[in-house]
């Protein structure tokens, strides 16, 4: 798929100053506040110090902390999987945190090469778990120019309700390859057919990572292109997304200096508009996006086998 990377003016330095500072803010993160938890030897996940209290509290198997971070055991991965659930669903009930969503995602290795098992995807931030995303960016191209499909998310989520939204983007579920969760996500959030997701440009990821009211969000957001013909119009399926828009680089620039726009998706647009050649490559944003590009998140980046079902026994 060609883009039209030449055509594209900068964005003007008053809107990349504002993207520079919005994603400094939405994208704090202050390591001396999280203690890596440890599961069976790996270094998997983080918690902070009322989730470490939880854990030591409520672990029903031998548990040790050092300097390495608070390790916790089970017999194999499976009944690792399976305690974890079961706490989290104890912690759930308890009101400790809300938003169980009866589906799981893989917890992969640390060199993502091999599934240790699956958990309930609301468990990931009280744990610090690293997850994986899919998004897509739909561009079209107008007579007036380049522009960007941005979609509105519908007031009933239960994270980040009305704000802004990437055209496509939502979990890569347990067992699912990352090509299976774009098209399915396609489908179901802005009724992509077939013909339009086969044009699908995988471009990368970047890695997302801040603090969030439940825990740590650490994900990996796997970005995809596509250029949507000027007469397919994104149509949602499944209920979450309230609209769309079809918005130039300014417009949608400003809505994400303006906060409208949910964190992650504010990293993948940006990080688009970087690949189009639309900063100015000695601004700080340029800089600043180029190591969300590269950044291992201390467990190592995505491998071939995530792009394929492997998983442990």
């Amino acid at each position: 798929m060609h883009l039209p990377y030449s055509s594209m003016p900068p964005l003007p330095t008053t809107l990349q100053d504002g993207l520079l500072s919005a994603l400094q803010t939405a994208f704090r993160y202050h390591a001396e506040d999280w203690l890596p938890l440890r599961l069976n030897g790996l270094a998997l996940g983080f918690v902070n110090e009322v989730w470490r209290k939880h854990l030591i509290q409520d672990w029903p198997n031998p548990l040790h902390e050092d300097s390495d971070g608070l390790h916790l055991v089970a017999d194999n991965w499976r009944e690792m999987g399976r305690q974890l659930e079961q706490l989290a669903r104890r912690w759930h009930d308890a009101g400790l945190f809300g938003g169980w969503r009866n589906e799981r995602f893989d917890v992969w290795s640390g060199d993502s090469r091999q599934i240790l098992f699956a958990l309930e995807r609301s468990a990931f931030r009280p744990l610090g778990l690293y997850s994986h995303a899919v998004h897509i960016n739909g561009l079209a191209v107008t007579e007036e120019g380049l522009r960007f499909w941005i979609a509105r998310r519908s007031p009933h989520k239960a994270v980040d309700p009305n704000k802004l939204d990437t055209l496509v983007g939502g979990g890569i579920s347990a067992g699912e390859q990352i090509w299976e969760a774009a098209k399915r996500e396609g489908h179901e959030e802005a009724g992509l057919t077939d013909a339009v997701l086969n044009r699908l440009q995988y471009t990368g990821h970047c890695i997302s990572l801040h603090q969030v009211s439940r825990g740590l969000h650490r994900e990996c957001l796997h970005i995809f292109d596509v250029i949507l013909p000027n007469e397919v119009i994104p149509q949602n399926q499944d209920g979450e997304v309230a609209s769309f828009a079809l918005m130039s680089a300014e417009e949608a620039a400003l809505a994400m200096c303006n906060g409208e726009m949910m964190n992650d998706s504010v990293l993948v647009t940006a990080d688009l508009f970087h690949r189009l050649g639309m900063l100015d490559c000695g601004h700080p944003l340029a800089a600043y996006l180029q190591a969300a590009r590269h950044s291992t998140d201390l467990i190592g980046r995505p491998s071939e086998n995530m792009f394929g079902p492997n998983s442990a026994k």
